[in-house]
């Protein structure tokens, strides 16, 4: 029975601290070098995103201030 619980315990164990690991990235997945620099396309511009959730909620990052979409906390500025 001791075997039988330890067993379940360590399995357990397992499945929770790999919920927090990020997949690796293999030859498949990678993006493609980027052109020449003699063919330019005409790019937009990125903005950065200067506010973002005090929390790290994905997806709050915004160029001006606001309240997050996900939690409803109000955007802090990014020093």
């Amino acid at each position: 029975m001791n075997s039988f619980l330890f067993g379940v315990l360590l399995a357990g164990s397992a499945l929770l601290s790999s919920c927090n690991q990020q997949p690796t990235e293999s030859a498949d997945t990678k993006q493609p070098a980027p052109a020449a620099a003699g063919t330019e396309a005409a790019a937009t511009p990125v903005k950065a995103a200067l506010y973002e959730c005090p929390m790290g909620c994905e997806g709050s990052q915004s160029d001006k201030p606001g309240k997050c979409p996900v939690c409803e906390m109000d955007l802090e500025k990014k020093s």
